[in-house]
C-alpha cells in the first residue's frame, strides 16, 4: 500500500496521542498562512517535527487533517456545558444572553487565518460544508432548548430561525473582533451584541 491509501490508525499511547496533536496544531498554522492548496503534507511533517509517514498514518491524506481540525471545534461541547449549567433563577435575561456569548468567544479557539480558509472552502467543498452546517445544527439545537427554559418570557415565537440569526451575529461578531476592529476590544462588542439580542429575543429584562 502507498502513502495516503493506507489504512490509518487512532492512536491509543501517549505517544501516538501527541504526535497526532503535533500534527493538527502545526497542519493549522500553515493552513492558516499559507491556505490550504498552497500547504502540502510534507511541509506539515515538516512543521510537526515528524517524518511524513507519522501523518500518513492518522490521515488519509491533508484534507483529511483539515477536516479533522474543524471538525473538532470544542465551542460545541462548551456551549452545551455552559447552558447546562446556568443558573436562570439569578441571572437577568441580558446576563443570560452575555454568559452565552462569552462561552462562544472563550472557545472560539480556531485562529482567524483557519476560519478565513473555512469561509473559502465551504463554497467548493461538499464536506467544509458539510462540517459546517454539523456544528452549526448542533449549537442552534442546543440554543433552542436553552431559550425554551425562558419560554414564558420571549418576545419571539420563531425559535429555530431566532436561533439561525443569533449564532451567525455570535460568530460574525467574534470573527471580527479577532481581525477587523483591533481598535474595539471584544469585551466591549460582546457587551453590546448581548443587550442588541435581549432587546430581541425577550419581552422585557427582568
Amino acid at each position: 500500500m502507498t502513502q495516503g491509501t493506507q489504512k490509518t490508525r487512532k492512536p491509543t499511547q501517549q505517544r501516538g496521542i501527541q504526535t497526532k496533536d503535533k500534527i493538527l496544531q502545526a497542519a493549522e498554522r500553515l493552513f492558516s498562512e499559507k491556505g490550504f492548496h498552497k500547504t502540502n503534507t510534507k511541509e506539515i511533517a515538516a512543521e510537526a517535527g515528524v517524518a511524513t509517514g507519522s501523518v500518513y498514518a492518522y490521515f488519509k491524506d491533508k484534507k483529511s487533517v483539515f477536516l479533522d481540525i474543524y471538525g473538532s471545534a470544542s465551542h460545541i461541547t462548551f456551549l452545551q456545558k455552559t447552558c447546562r449549567d446556568l443558573d436562570f433563577s439569578k441571572k437577568s435575561n441580558r446576563e443570560i444572553i452575555l454568559a452565552l456569548l462569552q462561552s462562544l468567544a472563550e472557545e472560539h479557539t480556531l485562529s482567524p487565518g483557519f476560519r478565513r480558509e473555512v469561509s473559502a472552502m465551504r463554497v467548493n467543498d461538499k464536506d467544509v460544508e458539510a462540517i459546517h452546517t454539523r456544528l452549526h445544527e448542533a449549537m442552534r439545537t442546543q440554543l433552542v432548548d436553552t431559550l425554551r427554559r425562558k419560554e414564558k418570557a420571549l418576545r419571539i415565537t420563531d425559535l429555530d430561525a431566532a436561533a439561525f440569526v443569533i449564532l451567525c451575529a455570535c460568530e460574525e461578531v467574534i470573527h471580527a473582533s479577532r481581525t477587523n476592529t483591533p481598535d474595539i476590544e471584544q469585551e466591549r462588542l460582546l457587551d453590546t451584541l448581548a443587550d442588541m439580542i435581549a432587546r430581541y429575543v425577550f419581552k422585557k429584562d427582568f
